[in-house]
């Protein structure tokens, strides 16, 4: 069978683009660090950093997701802690208010303090995130929490949740029905903002211990501290919870990028030595096409 000259010219030319792109993929590698730059490169490593890769970037959205966990929860927990020293305030003025050596004109000037302290204590239940989603309206988070002046509670009773781990959700906030209306000493249930509110208006008229739930306000007092302080707790302990599963993702994403490394990390000592055996093998390549080029039977004529 006879080899056509043409024949042998584009067999020389195809090997010498292989082994251009050979070495071009090489020099690639090389350049980036990376041994794997395209699937075709080892098929079964491209999987296998894929699915690492999907659940690096779920992880990183769980570190995502507790930092905002935890800046709504640390919020609302000092909150809280501002709206309980509000209430501890007013308890005290309402022991001097319901002090009988008190007359009218002193316990409307103690009733006149207590009513700034409750508009405080409203403006704190009405509290907004970085977002303006207020914190304590359960699902409803664009809409005012209590009403300013008739303290009804628009709101819901529902908790919103965030994702910060595989098996780990938290509640992110706690529905303000849940901590400023309560149910008073005489059974009444109600707002502790209108609690205060009548309370004000007795000491300002001057009835105090006739006026409903007046003989019982301190008791009420105790009952809104006692609420403040156990949701508090809970925050805490969500916050204690956010930050061992931030330890664990963190972890987690240690363990991948480890792996990640082994995967797609060139060995340079090896890619180097390939590099400089495709160069001399590409040279030679070459040298051979330009005396094979040469060749003609004319030249023997």
């Amino acid at each position: 069978m006879r080899i056509s000259t043409s024949y042998i010219q584009q067999q020389s030319v195809d090997t010498m683009l292989r082994q251009q792109k050979q070495l071009a993929d090489t020099q690639l590698q090389v350049s980036t660090g990376q041994r794997v730059l395209s699937p075709s490169d080892d098929p079964i490593a491209a999987v296998k950093i894929l699915g690492l890769e999907r659940e690096k970037n779920i992880n990183e959205q769980y570190l995502l997701n507790a930092d905002v966990a935890e800046s709504k929860i640390s919020k609302a927990e000092t909150t809280l802690s501002s709206a309980t020293d509000l209430i501890q305030r007013i308890r005290e003025l309402a022991i001097q208010g319901l002090n009988d050596s008190n007359d009218a004109s002193a316990r409307a000037g103690i009733a006149e303090e207590i009513s700034e302290l409750n508009k405080s204590l409203v403006s704190l239940a009405n509290t907004t995130d970085a977002n303006g989603e207020y914190l304590f309206s359960g699902y409803q988070s664009f809409t005012q929490a209590f009403d300013p002046t008739t303290f009804a509670y628009n709101g819901d009773s529902n908790q919103r949740h965030l994702r910060v781990g595989s098996d780990f959700t938290v509640e992110v906030n706690e529905p303000g029905n849940a901590i400023f209306v309560q149910t008073n000493a005489d059974a009444s249930v109600q707002s502790i903002f209108q609690t205060i509110d009548e309370f004000a208006t007795a000491l300002r008229n001057n009835t105090v211990g006739t006026a409903p739930n007046d003989g019982e306000f301190l008791d009420n007092m105790n009952t809104s501290i006692d609420t403040l302080s156990s949701a508090r707790a809970r925050m805490g302990s969500k916050i204690n919870a956010i930050d061992q599963q931030r330890s664990i993702n963190n972890d987690g994403l240690t363990s991948l990028d480890t792996s990640l490394t082994k995967l797609k990390d060139l060995d340079y000592a090896e890619a180097i030595s390939r590099l400089n055996a495709q160069t001399t093998g590409l040279q030679a390549a070459q040298q051979a096409y330009v005396k094979v080029q040469g060749l003609s039977l004319f030249n023997f004529l």
